[in-house]
């Protein structure tokens, strides 16, 4: 019997650790499990073999499942441009993961883009024997703690100070600044309110590690760049640069280097043993930057289409 969406949300946690045990990387994003999380998603089941969301501006979901598990998914973001597809490692090899990338490219959402995390061989086959090219790369770079150069509390330019987020109070200000430091960016600078309180009420959410630095030289603080850590799950020996921004009005100063360095003092008094962030792999400057801080690219998510 063919599983209606509410249960497919429901087991998709748990076959995305599945392939990640399997294949060390995540095959979802984080924004896609809190998406499904949530439900959000007409419950419109169309195919025996299961498709699912219609209603336009709300993800979509096509998967494949046995006996009443689900083995096999792909699953778009809200604007349907770009999907992600896992298979059950123990379903591998069967042809599903081919079946679903033939459905999204070839009749749902033709000219789609597919992410393939941690480009592995085999999803990169698959996209070959598919005709798929590469569009954009995101890489991970990760450094040790211990590495060099050391890390250190920066000093700040004068007239500015740092603290760290207080929830509730700096909710609007962090989204403003982080919309105009990201306003070319296809998915950070979409961040809303929701999505915002969303993942402050997750476990790994610590408002310590979201760093602020304000200009204090006028009569009102004013929130000039932030620095957002992560430690998932909490205790884990892995920390990440998770969201590093500066207003654009207040760049050339300096703070870009120093509230990444609040950041990264952070993480390495957390406990952490190594830590990793993600950057267009297109982007020189940055990626010149983060080697200058010891990080070196580490794996990639690649993302394909016709």
């Amino acid at each position: 019997m063919t599983l209606t969406a509410e249960q497919v949300r429901a087991q998709l946690p748990d076959l995305a650790r599945a392939a990640e045990d399997a294949d060390g990387v995540a095959p979802l994003s984080e924004q896609t499990l809190l998406t499904a999380r949530r439900g959000q998603a007409s419950d419109d089941t169309t195919s025996a073999r299961g498709t699912e969301g219609t209603d336009e501006g709300e993800p979509a979901m096509v998967w494949h499942d046995v006996d009443g598990e689900l083995i096999a998914i792909a699953i778009s973001d809200a604007s349907r441009t770009s999907y992600e597809l896992v298979v059950h490692p123990a379903h591998r090899r069967h042809g599903y993961g081919a079946s679903l990338l033939d459905l999204v490219v070839n009749e749902h959402s033709p000219g789609a883009r597919v992410w393939a995390h941690g480009d592995l061989p085999a999803a990169r086959s698959l996209a070959t024997s598919h005709g798929l090219r590469v569009v954009r790369e995101l890489w991970m770079m990760a450094r040790p703690v211990l590495g060099e150069p050391a890390i250190a509390e920066p000093s700040l330019p004068t007239g500015f100070a740092s603290r760290h987020l207080v929830p509730g109070a700096d909710d609007e200000a962090w989204l403003a600044v982080n919309a105009r430091a990201f306003a070319h960016h296809p998915e950070q600078g979409r961040m809303t309110l929701a999505d915002l309180q969303e993942r402050m009420q997750q476990d790994w959410f610590d408002p310590r590690g979201l760093l602020l630095i304000e200009d204090v030289s006028g009569q009102d603080p004013v929130l000039a760049a932030s620095h957002w850590t992560k430690i998932e799950p909490p205790g884990a020996a892995e920390g990440e640069v998770y969201v590093v921004a500066v207003d654009p009005a207040y760049q050339g100063l300096g703070l870009g280097r120093a509230v990444t360095a609040l950041g990264l003092a952070h993480l390495a008094a957390a406990g952490v043993r190594t830590i990793d962030l993600y950057v267009e792999g297109d982007n020189a400057p940055a990626i010149a930057t983060y080697r200058g801080w010891g990080f070196e690219k580490a794996s990639a998510d690649v993302m394909y289409t016709l």
